[in-house]
């Protein structure tokens, strides 16, 4: 019997068994968390061969891998998401949100005669929130009350670095737009239509059939044609939009933007175009409506007065649709996302979602001042007859219908109250003290919400 070759066996054996993790990773640490992004790295673990990353949003998910499955970018494990799969140690996830709680587990993989497994047991656990607005002193030389509030905003706008063209797809695409899908698949989605379309990486504006919209067309730009070569009011990120060419990018045009209400002409998905009374309109999906609001009165203001031309909205383009949208759809986490991300790049922000009151005091079909016309005059549905009264921090509401539900927004959509009075009256004391509005949502006989209302300070 040949001892030696017995031992050598063993050892082989034993040696092989024992490049088995033992743990998973058990420390980490944050590098980067703001409104638009997140860099986390964590302890690498002897034997590992590379690292599962799952998200949920259940920060007590009991979720756990399948040994022998290799799972992809975007694929599914109950109610958690893959982000990555690799031997990479740093979580940098693309398409983060601001305002919202982020919940890793991370798993040890290894290699078993040829299978992957996992190591299942204490996998670490890393919870962080990314953060919000964070406008700081930026508008401290801003007056709504004086006589220069739109001089003074243009010139404050005006100052900032200027991001080529041609960046967008490295910048603002790139962190923000991409997103994960399924089996290692990247979709990007049509701000118009609500298209969500896979596309091939790394990404090409051709192939995917994507363009970069003007919100505020590049035809309204007094500076027309604006891009050969590209001054700053055509690369400015704050009015760059991805929409899908052919279906909506092409199909808008440089119509103005507003509710069609007659006869519809073209529809894809969530986007159309048609009209309104006399005027053909290019009506956008609901949720992107406030969006191309705000970028469109940014651009008037940013833009005023460059070589002493007025950025006043086209004669077709109404301002009343244009500040119905920005009151009716306010800042969603993305586009708080999209605002801390781009002053970050250009060093200036959009002062509409920071301060969505200032679009009260500006006519846009001039570029002046003027007394603020929009204060509690957002209406939606006025099937109750419901009293709203605010006075000294104190909120009071009566109806003729029970009160079933009450939530009140800052203007970041941040839940302020969420009540059930199951009452016809309702108040609340010391309200507003850090806001200057807010939104508030009534529902009336069991869910109706039936107005939906801005409230001053």
């Amino acid at each position: 019997m040949n001892y030696g070759l017995n031992i050598l066996l063993l050892f082989c054996y034993t040696n092989v068994f024992t490049q088995v993790p033992k743990q998973n990773p058990n420390s980490y640490k944050v590098h980067e968390l703001t409104a638009y992004s997140i860099k986390i790295t964590f302890s690498k673990v002897l034997f590992a061969t590379r690292y599962l990353v799952i998200r949920t949003n259940n920060s007590t998910t009991r979720v756990k891998p399948l040994h022998g499955k290799i799972y992809e970018l975007g694929d599914t494990i109950g109610d958690a998401k893959v982000i990555q799969s690799t031997e990479d140690t740093l979580i940098n996830p693309r398409a983060v949100r601001a305002n919202t709680t982020y919940n890793f587990v991370i798993y040890a993989c290894y290699q078993v005669n040829g299978e992957l497994k996992y190591v299942l047991e204490k996998p670490l656990k890393i919870q962080v929130s990314t953060s919000g607005l964070s406008e700081q002193e930026y508008y401290e030389s801003i007056s709504i009350t004086a006589p220069n509030f739109v001089a003074t905003l243009s010139s404050l706008l005006t100052q900032h670095t200027v991001i080529p063209y041609a960046s967008y797809k490295n910048t603002v695409l790139s962190s923000l737009e991409l997103q994960d899908t399924t089996a290692g698949k990247t979709f990007i989605q049509c701000v118009y239509s609500g298209e969500r379309k896979i596309v091939e990486m790394p990404f090409d504006w051709t192939k995917a059939g994507y363009s970069r919209e003007h919100t505020f067309a590049h035809s309204w730009m007094t500076s027309h044609p604006a891009d050969n070569p590209p001054l700053p009011e055509f690369s400015d990120l704050h009015n760059l939009f991805p929409t899908n060419l052919e279906k909506a990018n092409t199909v808008r045009n440089n119509f103005p933007l507003g509710e069609v209400t007659g006869k519809v002409l073209y529809t894809y998905l969530e986007g159309k175009l048609g009209y309104d009374g006399p005027q053909i309109v290019y009506e956008p999906r609901d949720s992107h409506k406030g969006n191309a609001a705000r970028a469109m009165m940014y651009m008037s203001i940013a833009y005023n007065n460059q070589n002493n031309t007025i950025w006043r909205f086209p004669n077709d383009q109404s301002q009343e649709i244009i500040k119905k949208w920005h009151f009716q759809d306010p800042p969603d986490n993305y586009e708080i996302a999209r605002q801390e991300y781009i002053y970050w790049l250009q060093g200036n922000r959009n002062p509409f979602i920071d301060h969505p009151e200032y679009a009260c005091y500006i006519d846009f079909s001039k570029l002046v001042k003027i007394k603020g016309n929009c204060i509690n005059s957002i209406s939606e549905n006025e099937i109750a007859n419901v009293s709203i009264q605010y006075n000294n921090h104190t909120l009071k509401i009566s109806s003729d219908e029970i009160i079933n539900e009450i939530v009140l927004y800052d203007a970041t959509g941040k839940k302020l109250i969420h009540d059930f009075p199951n009452n016809i009256q309702y108040k609340n004391d010391n309200l507003f003290r850090e806001s200057t509005f807010c939104f508030l949502e009534i529902s009336i006989n069991g869910g109706e919400v039936v107005r939906r209302k801005l409230v001053m300070k």
